[in-house]
């Protein structure tokens, strides 16, 4: 072989090399929507999302995802669920097709992988069938709330979302709305019955709150005592957090009493900027703190320490009752939304 024939091959063959590379390392059309570029069918309709949504703060970092089934197609329906962490289901973090439709008229699948605590999720799902795949259910929104770690890993013994449309607790009384639990009058509450939690915590978010209250006066959020010590209002077991009415009441917007053992402190604070548009996220905790000799009880909102106060006997309901409101002193806050209660052992 001459050495112009020799060069000319080596050539045909680096160029042919090259484009092999090049094709191998080609990106796919659209990586991140599995479902790109598959047939339509134009007869499927698009699933519901049922759970979680609404922007649902749930405890699993491996969430069941719950749709009503789709109609239409042509022979058995599949499902395809797509989770991301943007509105445009461009950074997916897990998916999966061929879900076959459940039984029922609803369709379930679980993530196969943990997700990260404390982040926002977006997750929706389409329908297939023989002749091509449907339209997307709008998406629907979820949270993952982080674990308690500022002194030691909590225990969760209650967890109520309210945003299903149902309790865990006992209902009396309100409505079930977009958001949560909203009492209609200031006799309504739900209640729930706990362990003796001596070091505890108590979440709980609340919106459609405003300032001044719908109605005039004192208005309870949360409530705790121990009803075989007899009825609230000379309970020596008691605990309320009131949002008040500045405009006729004195003691600020947001009360804090506390009563163990008959030992009672109270501490208020007033800031007047309540905007029914927030979601406020409340957290009380109670018992021994590192570094502080005595009892303590601590009201958060949104993050910040917003009361504190000591005390000396022991916190110790058996059996340990919990209402949102407060029935017996009909002070419930008429019209705000409650959602997310947990509660647990620090």
């Amino acid at each position: 072989m001459n050495r112009g024939l020799a060069l000319l091959l080596s050539q045909i063959l680096l160029g042919t090399l090259t484009i092999g590379c090049g094709d191998n390392t080609s990106s796919p059309t659209n990586p991140t929507n599995p479902s790109a570029g598959t047939p339509t069918d134009s007869t499927l309709t698009a699933p519901i999302a049922q759970s979680p949504g609404a922007a649902e703060q749930i405890e699993s970092v491996q969430p069941e995802l719950v749709v009503s089934n789709a109609s239409g197609g042509s022979g058995a329906r599949t499902y395809s669920f797509e989770v991301a962490t943007d509105g445009a289901f461009q950074q997916m973090v897990a998916s999966e097709t061929g879900v076959m439709e459940g039984l029922g008229g609803i369709t379930k699948w679980r993530v196969p992988e943990a997700l990260t605590a404390d982040a926002r999720y977006l997750w929706r799902v389409r329908a297939s069938s023989s002749s091509g795949s449907g339209p997307f259910s709008a998406a629907a929104e979820f949270r993952i709330k982080a674990g308690f770690t500022r002194d030691r890993p909590a225990e969760v013994v209650l967890f109520d979302p309210l945003t299903t449309g149902s309790t865990v607790g006992t209902l009396m009384g309100g409505q079930f709305v977009a958001g949560g639990w909203q009492p209609q009058s200031n006799t309504d509450c739900i209640r729930y019955q706990l362990p003796t939690l001596l070091e505890g915590f108590l979440e709980f978010e609340t919106t459609n709150v405003s300032s001044p209250n719908p109605f005039p006066g004192k208005r309870i959020l949360v409530s705790m005592w121990d009803p075989s010590k007899g009825e609230y209002t000379s309970n020596p077991f008691r605990m309320h957090l009131q949002k008040l009415d500045h405009t006729t009441v004195t003691f600020g917007d947001v009360r804090l009493r506390w009563i163990s053992r008959g030992q009672e402190t109270n501490t208020n604070i007033s800031f007047f900027d309540f905007d029914p548009s927030i979601v406020y996220s409340w957290r009380i905790e109670w018992g021994t703190f590192a570094g502080i000799p005595s009892q303590h009880v601590k009201v958060f909102l949104d993050g910040f320490e917003i009361l504190t106060r000591n005390y000396d006997r022991p916190y110790s309901l058996n059996p340990h009752w919990l209402e949102l409101g407060n029935c017996d002193r009909a002070e419930t806050l008429e019209q705000a939304i409650w959602s997310n209660i947990r509660v647990g052992s620090r």
